[in-house]
């Protein structure tokens, strides 16, 4: 007699602005993956507003059921390895959710929902967990990487130690066409000590880079987003609030902010990431082994993710990263529609 498969567990990390939402509303309503864990930092916003968004998306695109009976969501950093904060209000709106003006998350609901467990401990354990379990695990960071830095000061040997262990990561750019500043995408830049530090200790090769550019070039349709993300044919938890936290940020045939959205399509980099660790075979098309080193110093360059793609320098440097260069855009926007619309799944209660 066999049993069922386990389903693949997934920790975001995330900074929670609205393509985090987003993107945590398709994890948590994916029939593919658990979700054990929401580690939060400082990015988009503030530590403080990315925690109360989490519990936003707690709230609205969790199952229909009562309060969690166990924790989900870890605090972590509120600052950078340096002690430098970001800000990306610009985009995401004061509060990182598009100033939508929610209503607060009632308290029963979040009276277990957080969890008091430091986050570098909660991840070592949930990764202890999963191996005695045999389960994968993805870890998909949707900020800057400061949380994971932390787990590897903590750890050392955790990437070499855990196999079973798949490393997403939404950052970086690899043609240096940044967005926080000339050839710097803006996660990295936010804590260019710890993106270093993850590139150059996380020794195997399961550590995936979702990419600036390939988000630029590989847009959500604006016809399927109107149809799948912000949709007026229903009316649920979700559809309601996903509809109100985009209307400021994601204004289909608006391309006067070039960097920020696309003519052709919705920019929802965290989404896509998140797609990428639930079903890499299926959304990955086509992906560069390389190695990859960010520029720490001060100056122009600082934060720039230099790949290797093959030069004549005379060094062997490790390709340990997995760096996409192309998704199915059909297959991203099927994960997105069999998790958001209900027309797909049990009707909210």
């Amino acid at each position: 007699m066999s049993s069922t498969p386990r389903k693949k567990r997934l920790i975001i990390d995330t900074d929670a602005g609205v393509d985090d939402a987003i993107a945590i509303c398709l994890a948590l309503r994916s029939s593919e993956v658990e979700v054990c864990a929401i580690t939060t930092s400082f990015g988009n916003t503030s530590l403080q507003n990315v925690v109360k968004n989490v519990s936003q998306c707690a709230f609205h695109c969790g199952p229909p059921t009562p309060p969690p009976a166990t924790p989900l969501v870890y605090v972590g950093a509120a600052q950078g390895l340096s002690g430098e904060e970001a800000d990306a209000s610009y985009f995401h709106g004061k509060d990182g959710l598009g100033d939508a003006g929610l209503p607060a998350v009632p308290a029963s609901f979040i009276e277990n929902l957080i969890s008091s467990e430091e986050v570098p401990n909660a991840i070592l354990r949930l990764a202890e967990e999963s191996k005695q379990d045999n389960t994968q695990l993805t870890i998909v960071t949707l900020g800057p990487l400061t949380n994971l830095a932390n787990v590897l000061t903590l750890d050392p040997t955790f990437a070499s130690s855990n196999s079973h262990v798949d490393l997403v990561v939404m950052g970086g750019c690899g043609n240096a066409h940044g967005n926080a500043s000339r050839v710097a995408e803006f996660n990295v830049f936010s804590d260019v000590e710890a993106a270093s530090a993850v590139f150059s200790q996380w020794d195997s090769p399961t550590l995936t880079v979702v990419p600036w550019e390939l988000n630029i070039l590989r847009p959500l349709p604006w016809e399927s987003f109107k149809r799948v993300i912000t949709s007026t044919q229903q009316s649920s938890r979700t559809s309601d609030f996903l509809t109100k936290i985009c209307a400021k940020i994601y204004i289909p045939g608006d391309a006067k902010d070039g960097h920020k959205r696309s003519s052709e399509g919705a920019v929802i980099c965290d989404a896509l990431a998140v797609a990428v660790g639930i079903d890499f075979g299926g959304v990955v098309k086509e992906f560069r082994e390389t190695n990859v080193e960010v520029d720490v110093r001060e100056g122009m360059t600082k934060g720039m993710t230099v790949c290797d793609w093959g030069c004549y320098d005379g060094v062997e440097r490790p390709k340990n990263v997995k760096w996409v260069t192309d998704v199915d855009v059909k297959k991203y926007e099927d994960l997105l529609e069999e998790a958001l619309l209900e027309d797909n799944r049990l009707k909210d209660k």
